[in-house]
């Protein structure tokens, strides 16, 4: 009879725990909800209902103030003195087309859905496991800092290559330099979409990402070959080197050259992708939310320019709501007093960049051009097909436009990435 009535309880308490740990597996799986869509149903209707006086048309500087609140300020300034900026006669303008949900891959869903649940942060907020997980490791984010991880976590394909065309322009005098590389991306880590994931199992070294660059113009830098490795660790530096070409010497790119301009442009290093460095590297705090007209299904095909004009006319946005997170360095010699972000809630890629001085004066202004394009596996990803670059301090423009060749290919080898290779003939 003792031995009876010592096992009921005990048999309740196992009952309680497991009943417990279902319960918490349920609240668990329903709070990982992804995709999200930028807007619910109601807020869509509205947007919907403006898109029928805006959708088709051209905004230019005598229509642009209704819509002045949906761009960064120093934009609408551009648009309105087109004078200023190198453009002739008719102006510039850009046209508004509807706003289109963008799904992220499948393989990004069943990451985030697989890894999310499994995120661990210490009190600094830094991820502990995160070479060990991919997607998107904060879907419903709180933060500013758990949205600069979901941006960090896009891996652009896990693979990708393409070639970047554009001119440096003097708007003042209508001159400009054109340049022309390819390039390529890997990634170790994070992976979603190419075997293996989530990450390379023979990846001593410990690398984060991939990156080289082909210089095929100007003149003066053809064959110039360039590669970059990040590491996961954030304390250990980038891996840089070029190979300058009209000297036949290769030479390395240091931490402290990351705030020099990329050839003449109005990009440093750390420009690139809106921001191109580890995480922890700043501080971030997320002002809110904004909507905003942003190239998130342009066509570059479409744009039209006259040489010397700063800003090519039909350049296609549509409204989305879009997170506004403050970025400062931890370094206070930095070049920017700040930056702010604009990031896609669908994507976690920026759309928007302002960027200040050390004084705290508006200095430069990035767009990130979007579009989908197709995977090797049939799917499509959202891919930066350009970046529209402008300081207004200096009144000079720059761009890239990039014809996308493969997302998610396994054609990238990692010997890409090496000194030899970089000395390779071509």
């Amino acid at each position: 009879m003792a031995s009876g009535k010592l096992i009921k309880p005990i048999m309740i308490r196992i009952g309680m725990v497991v009943f417990v740990a279902i319960l918490c597996s349920i609240v668990q799986a329903e709070e990982i909800q992804y995709p999200v869509a930028a807007y619910s149903a109601d807020a869509l209707a509205k947007v919907r209902e403006w898109e029928k006086t805006w959708v088709g048309k051209k905004v230019d500087k005598n229509n642009i103030d209704p819509v002045a609140k949906f761009l960064p300020a120093q934009i609408v300034q551009l648009y309105k003195a087109p004078e200023k900026w190198g453009a002739k006669e008719e102006g510039l303008y850009f046209s508004v087309i509807p706003y289109t949900r963008i799904v992220e891959t499948s393989g990004v869903i069943a990451a985030t859905k697989k890894y999310a649940p499994t995120v661990k942060v210490n009190d600094a907020g830094e991820i502990i496991n995160y070479a060990d997980i991919a997607g998107v490791p904060f879907p419903s984010p709180k933060t500013g800092l758990e949205i600069a991880w979901n941006f960090d976590f896009n891996t652009h394909g896990d693979a990708c290559s393409y070639e970047r065309r554009g001119p440096i322009i003097t708007p003042g005098v209508s001159t400009e330099r054109n340049t022309y590389q390819k390039q390529s991306e890997l990634y170790f880590i994070h992976r979603v979409d190419v075997d293996p994931l989530p990450a390379y199992p023979d990846n001593k070294r410990g690398i984060h990402r991939g990156l080289f660059m082909h210089l095929y113009a100007p003149p003066e830098s053809k064959d110039s070959r360039f590669f970059n490795l990040r590491y996961i660790d954030p304390n250990k530096p980038d891996d840089g080197y070029m190979w300058y070409a009209p000297f036949r010497r290769i030479r390395r790119i240091s931490v402290s050259q990351r705030t020099d301009t990329i050839d003449g442009s109005d990009m440093i290093y750390d420009d690139l992708f809106g921001w191109d460095g580890h995480i922890q590297r700043n501080t971030y705090k997320l002002i809110g939310k904004k909507e905003m007209l942003c190239s998130r299904h342009t066509d570059n095909n479409k744009f039209q320019r006259v040489p010397g004009q700063g800003m090519p006319n039909n350049v296609m946005r549509e409204r989305i709501e879009t997170y506004v997170v403050e970025v400062i360095s931890k370094d206070p010699n930095y070049i920017y007093s700040k930056r702010i972000w604009y990031i896609d809630p669908e994507t976690y890629l920026l759309v928007w960049t302002e960027l200040f001085d050390d004084l705290g004066r508006p200095w430069k202004c990035f767009e990130s051009l979007r579009n989908n394009f197709k995977t090797q596996k049939g799917e499509f990803k959202n891919m930066i097909t350009g970046v529209l670059m402008f300081d207004f301090q200096r009144t000079h423009a720059s761009f890239v436009l990039n014809d996308i060749l493969e997302v998610g290919t396994k054609n990238i080898n990692r010997r890409l990435f090496t000194l030899s290779n970089l000395q390779k003939s071509y």
